[in-house]
């Protein structure tokens, strides 16, 4: 679904990646992972167009509409109800207001947030808001999802909780995922495909490795599986040497 090839991205003179090879294939959950300043969120905004990059390329096989961006901050609107933000990428799109707030309810329910529609962001919890950003996203139905560290603001028990229903949504909706994220793991929970960056600047892929855990998964009895001590600790080398 989605192919980067050579991919180099420079603020100013040195290029902060250099020669970025990756695939996200169809139905897959691919993470990279990488130091602090190794350009991954660069990845994301490049594959988006949202930056341009020195020289590359990078192929969709969807349509820019059927890509969704699950960002680090929500984007929520304090000014709009927790339904009118859920709502809005379908009427930007032209869906008709009553399909538009059916749509929203429905994913508002799906996410332990029925009720609260009537709120303002302002009258959430941090993991509420978090869901609600996850809504927004998913009730546009996007064919490949990419996330910058959605959950790093959140407390380690609500961050469990909320990676635990969105892996289950990822499974159950066939979605194409990369994530960005810093949890090791994280990324072994919830990946079939991990890419490591070097230190940068000029980044480079490291290594690619295969996450064969049997699906569905939870992601805390993952953590006792065989093949997770082992590739977490591949992994911890690879980003400390």
């Amino acid at each position: 679904m989605l192919r980067v090839r050579g991919l180099t991205v420079a603020f100013g003179r040195q290029p902060i990646l250099e020669g970025i090879d990756l695939d996200v294939t169809t139905g897959q959950f691919t993470s990279l992972i990488g130091p602090s300043g190794s350009g991954k969120t660069s990845i994301l905004r490049a594959i988006t167009a949202l930056l341009r990059p020195e020289r590359g390329t990078v192929t969709l096989d969807v349509p820019p509409n059927d890509v969704g961006f699950l960002f680090q901050d929500d984007a929520l609107l304090p000014w709009r109800t927790v339904r009118q933000n859920v709502a809005l990428g379908l009427r930007i799109r032209g869906v008709a207001a009553d399909l538009a707030t059916e749509k929203a309810e429905r994913w508002l329910s799906l996410l332990g947030l029925e009720g609260l529609g009537d709120r303002y962001p302002r009258q959430l919890s941090g993991g509420q808001r978090k869901r609600v950003a996850i809504a927004q996203v998913l009730v546009l139905q996007p064919k490949l999802l990419l996330m910058d560290e959605p959950f790093a603001s959140l407390d380690a028990i609500v961050r469990m909780r909320i990676t635990q229903e969105l892996l289950g949504w990822v499974e159950q909706e066939h979605l194409t995922v990369l994530l960005v994220t810093h949890d090791l793991q994280e990324a072994i929970s919830m990946s079939d495909v991990v890419y490591v960056l070097s230190h940068g600047p000029r980044a480079t892929i490291r290594a690619r490795h295969e996450v064969t855990i049997a699906r569905p998964r939870s992601v805390l009895e993952t953590r006792s599986d065989p093949q997770f001590a082992p590739m977490f600790e591949r992994l911890w080398n690879e980003l400390s040497s």
